[in-house]
Order: structure tokens, then C-alpha cells, then sequence
């Protein structure tokens, strides 16, 4: 693991959690866990950023990805101003969202973010003043450990007005999300001018599309541009969506995880759309590639198949060195209503599974 990889992750106030910690993280990060439990939820608090800018386009940009249906789209001013933004992060609006990090690096962050029921009267005035009738304060604290023991403090604001909203979505892919004008975007932004990166990309997805000669970008009847792929058994070219879901959510893995480089991804339910005779070498070639871009995943899934393969990935012989990094985190509900999390490491998960231990979580 990298000294920015986290090893231990708490947010508060953020969703369905009044409080929700993991502990003992790795770099490979398999969360599972029942319906509706809050997986889907981690991942998005996961999106949290030091940069506060980032932060904020960030859970903008999964608000307008969520809120796709009501409004067409990632949401303009105007639509935020209107909207129910605060309740879909907050928990409790008239507390703030607090997160806390450690790192490989024995660096602790906190991050707090404020609703707008949450302001003072003397924000409350700046942002009326500034027509911001949405606001993100952010309270960044950042504790180095050293000879010294150096303590600094910094606090910034920053206004969803000017925040300009991402090409993309954060460093998370969703569970069911289409070939959509994303992917042409990224890709002619990262791989076009890269041919090393091209090659990668292309080798990943050929486990997949195994004619596969080459990766483009093609405009078909529609006006579109579209990840195609020109294949070694025909002169036409073909829009990548033809392959299937699976493969396109394969694809879409295989671009974050080059550009996410030395930082983390989520991806919600790895496994689906994945065959399950392609289950393994689909892990092996994303935990090679983790390795190989410095990449924390954290990914969540409800089958039993993908953990199996999870597991027989990491045992083949060219794969044992990265057992010591990969975890497996089941949440569990208990009758309270709380979700805790229990880590098992790769020994413990291989073992869990041979005995036939439940590792999926659930309620208790």
C-alpha cells in the first residue's frame, strides 16, 4: 500500500448512518453486505476529496446522477435551489457531515461539511449576500505526525455556484450505468493521446472481446460519439454497447482505474454483468492493474460467486503477493438499526468461505 491509501475510514451524519466506521483497510477492498444496508452509501461518502472544490463538485455530481430522472440530467442552479440536495446527503441537516481518514502515511484528515440549517448568522448573511442559498463550509484539519507533533488548521468555504460541474462522474462507477458520452469524453482525453495506456486498456479488454484489434472513437447515424471496437474477424467497425453490459462496465473500470492513478475507485456491484466463468481472470486483471496504477479499490457486491472469485484470484501462483493488501468488509445491521463493519483479511476471508461462514452480512 501507498502512504495516500486509507486505512481507516469514519463518516457521521451521511445518509442512512448517524455513524459508520471501517477499520484495517487494504488496497483490494471487497464490501458486502444485504439490500439496502448502506454499501452503495459508503462508496459515496468514499467520494470525499481534501480539496474542498473537489469535494463538492463531487457530491454534486452523484446528486445529478441520482436526481437524473427528475432533472434530465446533472441539476443547474436553479434545480439545486429548488431540490431536497441537503436531505439527500445529510441525515440530519441541522448537524454537519464529518469524515475522518487515517492514512498509510500516519496522516489524519477530518473533513466537516455544513448544511444551510447549519450556518451562523454571519454565514447566513454572506451567503445572502453572495445569492448562495446553498452553502458547503468546510472545516479542514490536517494533524502530521512528526518529532514535532505540528498541528495546522485551515478553513475555506466554497458556494455550488462556483463549482464547475465535472466532465464526469466522481471516482466511482455505478452499478448499472450505460455506454454513455462519458466514456468517448475520457477516452479521448486520457488514451488517444497515450499509446501505452491505449495498449493497456485494449490488452484488459480483449480477456473480454477477444477479436478485439482496436479501441476507437466512432460517430455513427445518430451524431453520437461511441467507444467502438474494431475487431480482427470483420472490416466494420462496432459500438462497444453491442458487447453487453458486462463489457461495458468493464471497460468503464479499466479507464477509471488508469486515470485514478495513485488515489482510490469505487465500484458498486463489481460483479454484475460478469459471467461467472470470467469472474476470476475479470479479478485478477483488475487487481493487477490496482497494483499497477497505485489504485485503493473499494467494491462492493451481494454474491457469493464474486467472492469465491475474489478469493481464487488472489491464490494462483502469480497472485499471492497481494493477499497481504485484500480485504473482505461485511456490514451487518443490528436490531438497533446500526450498520458496523467487520474486516476480515485474506486468510481469515479464505477460511470463512472454506467452512462455509457467513461473510455476506446481514442482520443480527
Amino acid at each position: 500500500m501507498e502512504k495516500q491509501h486509507l486505512t481507516y475510514f469514519k463518516i457521521e451524519n451521511f445518509k442512512r448512518f448517524d455513524s459508520f466506521e471501517m477499520s484495517n483497510l487494504g488496497q483490494f477492498n471487497l464490501i458486502v453486505g444485504d439490500n439496502n444496508v448502506g454499501k452503495t452509501s459508503v462508496l459515496e461518502g468514499l467520494c470525499f476529496d481534501e480539496d474542498i472544490e473537489i469535494s463538492a463538485a463531487n457530491f454534486l455530481a452523484l446528486f445529478g446522477y441520482r436526481s437524473s430522472i427528475k432533472f434530465g440530467g446533472l441539476p443547474t442552479v436553479d434545480a439545486i435551489k429548488k431540490s431536497d440536495f441537503w436531505s439527500f446527503f445529510f441525515r440530519d441537516v441541522i448537524k454537519p457531515i464529518c469524515i475522518k481518514v487515517l492514512g498509510q502515511g500516519e496522516k489524519e484528515f477530518t473533513l466537516a461539511l455544513k448544511s444551510a440549517a447549519h450556518l451562523d448568522s454571519i454565514e447566513k448573511e454572506f451567503a445572502e449576500n453572495d445569492l448562495a442559498l446553498h452553502t458547503i463550509r468546510t472545516y479542514l484539519k490536517q494533524i502530521n505526525y512528526g518529532p514535532e507533533q505540528n498541528e495546522t488548521f485551515k478553513m475555506t468555504g466554497a458556494y455550488l455556484e462556483n463549482i464547475e460541474y465535472k466532465v464526469r462522474l466522481p471516482d466511482l462507477v455505478p452499478a448499472n450505468l450505460s455506454c454513455d458520452n462519458h466514456l468517448p469524453g475520457l477516452f479521448y482525453e486520457f488514451f488517444n493521446p497515450n499509446k501505452l495506456l491505449r495498449k493497456e486498456f485494449e490488452e484488459g479488454l480483449r480477456k473480454f472481446i477477444p477479436d478485439l484489434e482496436e479501441v476507437r472513437i466512432h460517430r455513427f447515424s445518430d451524431g453520437q460519439d461511441t467507444l467502438s471496437v474494431i475487431l480482427t474477424t470483420s472490416d466494420s467497425i462496432y459500438p462497444l454497447y453491442q458487447f453487453g453490459d458486462g463489457t461495458v462496465k468493464v471497460a468503464r473500470i479499466l479507464i477509471h482505474l488508469a486515470i485514478t492513478k495513485n488515489y482510490r475507485l469505487m465500484v458498486d456491484e463489481i460483479g454484475s454483468g460478469i459471467h461467472f466463468t470470467r469472474l476470476t481472470s475479470y479479478w485478477k486483471t483488475i487487481i493487477q492493474l490496482c497494483d499497477k496504477y497505485q489504485v485503493q479499490l473499494f467494491a462492493t457486491t451481494h454474491s457469493l460467486e464474486c467472492q469465491q472469485a475474489f478469493i481464487e484470484a488472489l491464490e494462483a501462483p502469480d497472485m499471492v503477493q497481494y493477499q497481504k493488501d485484500a480485504r473482505n468488509i461485511s456490514l451487518i445491521e443490528n436490531k438497533e438499526g446500526e450498520v458496523k463493519a467487520a474486516t476480515y483479511d485474506f486468510e481469515q476471508f479464505e477460511y470463512a468461505l472454506t467452512i462455509g461462514f457467513n461473510t455476506r452480512g446481514g442482520k443480527r
